[in-house]
């Protein structure tokens, strides 16, 4: 593979989206997910797996992220934030 040249081309591992976990809590809580274990399940995952999300130590694909958006009704863009990784 070739470089593009281009200087502003995101990283692989540089820049990522993060969970907005204050809004995925009010969100969650609205549906009666108060549990870490029913917001896994509701959204096809382990418990350990949403965990590591919510702490912000494991990203999401881009199909969990739209699963977790409509099974919240809402979107990808409310519940997931660009964050600059140090």
């Amino acid at each position: 593979m070739q470089p593009t040249g281009k200087t502003n081309a995101p990283s692989p591992r540089g820049d990522g989206a993060r969970l907005r976990v204050e809004v995925y809590d009010a969100l969650a809580e609205k549906k009666g997910l108060k549990s870490v274990t029913a917001q896994a399940k509701q959204h096809g995952i382990g418990r350990p797996h949403m965990s590591l999300i919510k702490a912000g130590k494991k990203g999401v694909s881009l199909l969990l992220a739209l699963r977790m958006a409509s099974d919240l009704d809402t979107t990808v863009e409310a519940l997931f934030g660009r964050v600059a990784k140090k």
